[in-house]
């Protein structure tokens, strides 16, 4: 287990419940398990690493292609080796008969493990499915345990009768420090893809490759990434792109290495400005190309450093223009955009025509002389319910549209695609969301539909 822990860093906990939970290879395996945690959490990871290391045969169900019982039976079959019967199955009763025939060639006590991925797809079939899954052992003469792995609660599938429940296993979202143990342990990589794209002398190279480099730029970076973003996949992706800028001057002799002042007040407005594109990777060669600051406002041809923020601004820009969504999730996303970077006791204020006369105290004079860093807009956004956002739509859209199924769909959709960060499932009461694209994507979106953003932000009244 040593090796796992090396390989599977801050996952502790969780490798030693899923190695205590499958035990030896002569004892039956739990009924079923239930991984949950948001994206990028390591739970697929995790249950792969423990099932490779005690050497059990298991089979990996992508839920999003396996979109049919049909198509999971047979990748069932498929994944156990049984090409000696016939896989066609178009039913659950069709593949418990095949899976039972299964058992001649398989001994009675050999694990079987099912992994289920994304297994919030399965709602949006059969309910029996689930839970015909869920008791695969009653209807079967295997020791085989299903294992659903989502990034959903268990309270959000629902059944329609009593169901065997799962084990389940819970995945938190990593830390500021465990994230910057895991990224840390990718130090290599990025230093390595630098010196694959750039010719630098051997010199700079052995400063590049010091731990106490990446270590000052990890620092700096989650200090900005991290209060937006705890997804490690995306973090990974984003310290990689800026950490070829934060480079840039000690490739350039322009700074040195040990000066972290310098460093910080060149790569602040570079991160700040990243932080805009954050989920949208809009072109890997554009943003690779460092954007120059204070310290770096040279062009030097044979570093290729001639990208710069208003470029990138610019490409954000052309990206949102033209981002395919119908007509009223771009009212809905401006409206997520609103939600997120003005403070609720003024929504009355701005929203409504008639809100009355508003004395002007001491106390609000001084708080409107905000220094820039003090904005909303550059706070970062804040947490709003869905009820908010819907009344934001209604007062920010002309016309008088109702409340459907088909407009909460586009909720869901703008979660989907990374836009507001928050649950998929509609909840009036407990559904909380979060804007995460940028003023500059905002007022190109806005644009489209001609609607003015500056007119309903708190920031610029």
């Amino acid at each position: 287990m040593e090796e796992l822990y090396r390989k599977i860093p801050c996952r502790e906990s969780q490798l030693n419940d899923l190695f205590n939970l499958f035990g030896d290879y002569d004892e039956p395996l739990p009924c079923s398990l239930f991984l949950s945690g948001n994206m990028g959490t390591g739970k697929t990871l995790c249950l792969t690493s423990v099932l490779r290391y005690l050497g059990y045969k298991h089979v990996i169900i992508d839920c999003i292609e396996c979109y049919t019982i049909k198509i999971i039976c047979e990748t069932i079959l498929c994944g156990l080796n049984t090409t000696e019967i016939d896989i066609k199955c178009e039913s659950i009763l069709d593949f418990t008969n095949a899976i039972n025939r299964i058992n001649l060639n398989i001994t009675q006590y050999q694990p079987v493990v099912l992994i289920f991925d994304r297994a919030e797809r399965l709602r949006s079939m059969d309910q029996s499915i689930i839970s015909a899954f869920l008791r695969l052992r009653e209807l079967c003469n295997l020791n085989i345990c299903t294992v659903f792995v989502t990034h959903l609660v268990y309270d959000s599938f629902y059944f329609k009768m009593g169901v065997r429940e799962p084990i389940k296993i819970y995945f938190s979202n990593y830390n500021k420090e465990e994230l910057f143990k895991i990224i840390f342990l990718n130090k290599e990589s990025f230093t390595h893809h630098i010196l694959k794209s750039h010719d630098v002398d051997y010199d700079v190279k052995i400063e590049l490759e010091k731990p106490e480099l990446f270590a000052n730029f990890l620092n700096a970076f989650l200090s900005v990434f991290y209060r937006p973003c705890r997804d490690l996949i995306e973090l990974q992706y984003m310290a990689r792109v800026n950490f070829v800028k934060y480079c840039e001057p000690i490739i350039k002799n322009e700074i040195q290495s040990q000066d972290l002042s310098k460093l910080w007040r060149h790569i602040s407005p570079i991160l700040k400005t990243s932080l805009e594109l954050l989920y949208l990777r809009l072109s890997s060669t554009q943003l690779s190309n460092p954007s120059p600051g204070k310290e770096n406002s040279d062009n030097i041809e044979s570093y290729n450093f001639e990208s710069t923020l208003k470029e990138e601004l610019t490409c954000t820009k052309t990206f949102a223009q033209s981002f395919e969504l119908p007509y009223y999730a771009k009212f809905l996303l401006i409206a997520a955009y609103l939600a997120s970077y003005n403070p609720p006791k003024e929504d009355k204020r701005l929203f409504m025509k008639n809100h009355g006369k508003q004395r002007k105290r001491l106390q609000q004079v001084k708080a409107k002389a905000k220094i820039n860093e003090k904005l909303n807009t550059q706070l970062g956004p804040k947490v709003f319910t869905l009820d908010r956002l819907l009344a934001i739509f209604y007062a920010i859209l002309e016309e008088k549209i109702g409340l459907t199924s088909n407009l909460l769909a586009q909720i869901a959709t703008l979660v989907e695609l990374k836009l507001i960060a928050g649950s998929k499932e509609i909840d009036l009461d407990t559904a909380k969301y979060k804007c995460i694209v940028g003023y500059d994507f905002i007022s190109a979106v806005a644009q489209t539909v001609s609607f003015n953003v500056r007119k309903y932000l708190y920031d610029f009244m």
